[in-house]
């Protein structure tokens, strides 16, 4: 056999593997369809309970026969690491297109439908409805819906539902950043599943227990478990009853801490929190962020302590969770807030939460080694030194990822704001939306609405996407040579 027929085989048979997983998707992918037609056909919206519909039809066509395909070679029978990486970016764009037909039958332009999707999968939060009390139900609750299981990810509900070979399944999970140990990634999966099962179950009975009507405290519930900020109502939380807020503030906290961490608490004890330094640092970067708020709520705006609190406590606590829930106009805070909003947007939560941005464990870890390179300044010259975050080691290729995670999402930022300040859109406002989105956070100062530039929607679309499944997933798709044939380890 020649080199060239050697390689086309091998290439043949990897994309057997990939395709096979990614058609497992698509069967996930079709069974999270149902629901949202039921509770359409349920409020008589026939149309888009019969789009969904086809839409699940189409991707169980599509999905069941590729599923079957099996590895060519023995051999070949799990995915490498970029193709994982290919499969998980892959995952979420077609999750968002799949979603633009029936959103279109809520009168939405497709690239409109594309926004609000990708707003709903991604867990963002921005969106280009208007009257959202007058909207059809239905398509509420398919906007919920989506960010539920969105904040989840589609490779977590897949293995842990249908997904069986474990090197497959473990690179799929480590692609969307869960920490896994010698424990079997499907095991992981269903513990992290059953965790965010428990947080939404208990999450929709508090919210209920605040005074909302039952289909209300749904409609808020699922977001604020999946830390996503898709509202029933055009002022997010304003008018809400105090008791309200703070629950569904309480209910994203929760869900922007480590999801494995609570399954390990019946084992390890409540005491076991003290050293888990991600959750320190969340508890402390929502008290940094919602004191600068109030502080510049009372000395700029004039706001009483006590309002200015319960404002700075809410933007905090939707900021530093990249929920997107607001209280108040974000467009009408002074400049100082909105960049305080914007550094707490891109830091985000724990690791293995539904939280966005760049995630509190490099941050920890950037600061570990600022102050290793001070230390190093007042000691011998021979001295070693070791780096550790929670008595674990920082390794050399945790330093790489995090720099180089860092190093994308500047590019990004600087990419994207760029374009907004092509169209002419306000120097602030564009960066604080491009922030926004990349760190699927959802606040808005704005400018994402009908009117704003179809290019620009498209940008936005990008940034979410960036933003979910971290850059460099998004980049293997766009880049296709990527995909296959990686030369293994020996």
């Amino acid at each position: 056999m020649t080199e060239r027929a050697a390689s086309t085989l091998m290439r043949a048979a990897r994309l057997h593997v990939v395709l096979g997983t990614l058609g497992r998707l698509l069967l996930v992918l079709a069974a999270l369809s149902v629901p949202p037609a039921l509770a359409a056909w349920s409020q008589a919206s026939h149309e888009l309970a019969l789009r969904l519909a086809v839409t699940a039809s189409v991707l169980v066509l599509v999905g069941w026969p590729v599923s079957r395909l099996r590895p060519l070679n023995t051999g070949e029978n799990d995915i490498q690491w970029n193709e994982a990486l290919a499969v998980t970016g892959l995952a979420f764009l077609i999750a968002a297109l799949v979603m633009v037909w029936p959103l279109t039958g809520a009168g939405l332009s497709g690239i409109d439908a594309m926004l609000e999707a990708t707003s709903g999968i991604t867990t963002t939060g921005l969106t280009v409805l208007r009257g959202l009390d007058q909207t059809d139900p239905a398509m509420l609750f398919l906007r919920a819906w989506m960010q539920w299981y969105g904040g989840l990810g589609i490779a977590v509900l897949t293995v842990a539902l249908i997904m069986r070979h474990h090197a497959s399944a473990r690179r799929l999970l480590e692609t969307t950043g869960e920490q896994l140990t010698d424990a079997g990634a499907r095991g992981h999966a269903r513990r992290v599943f059953a965790v965010y099962l428990a947080l939404t179950l208990i999450g929709i009975a508090a919210v209920w227990m605040t005074g909302l009507a039952p289909v209300d405290a749904l409609l808020y519930a699922l977001p604020a478990v999946a830390t996503g900020g898709f509202a029933p109502s055009d002022q997010s939380l304003a008018g809400l009853p105090a008791a309200t807020i703070a629950t569904l503030s309480l209910i994203t906290v929760a869900s922007a801490i480590s999801l494995p961490l609570y399954a390990r608490l019946p084992h390890r004890g409540l005491r076991s929190l003290r050293h888990e330094p991600e959750l320190i640092a969340l508890l402390g970067a929502i008290l940094v962020t919602a004191l600068l708020l109030s502080a510049i709520a009372s000395l700029s705006i004039g706001l009483p302590w006590p309002q200015a609190l319960a404002q700075g406590f809410a933007l905090g606590v939707s900021a530093q969770t990249d929920t997107g829930f607001s209280t108040t106009e974000v467009a009408d805070l002074p400049a100082t807030s909105q960049v305080v909003l914007m550094i707490s947007m891109s830091i985000g939560g724990c690791t293995g939460s539904t939280a966005g941005g760049i995630k509190l464990i490099r941050l920890l870890i950037i600061m570990r080694l600022v102050q290793l390179a001070l230390r190093r300044t007042a000691i011998a010259e021979r001295a070693v030194l070791q780096a550790q975050v929670g008595g674990a080691r920082i390794e050399p290729s945790m330093v790489t990822a995090t720099l180089q995670l860092m190093a994308f999402w500047a590019m990004v930022l600087l990419a994207s704001w760029l374009a907004f300040l092509a169209f002419g859109q306000p120097p602030l406002a564009s960066l604080f939306e491009v922030v926004s989105a990349t760190a699927n956070a959802g606040l808005s100062v704005g400018l994402t609405s009908p009117e704003l530039p179809p290019a620009l929607k498209l940008v936005l679309c990008a940034d979410m996407l960036f933003g979910r499944v971290e850059v460099l997933a998004l980049l293997v798709v766009l880049y296709p040579p990527t995909w296959l044939a990686r030369k293994r380890n020996p």
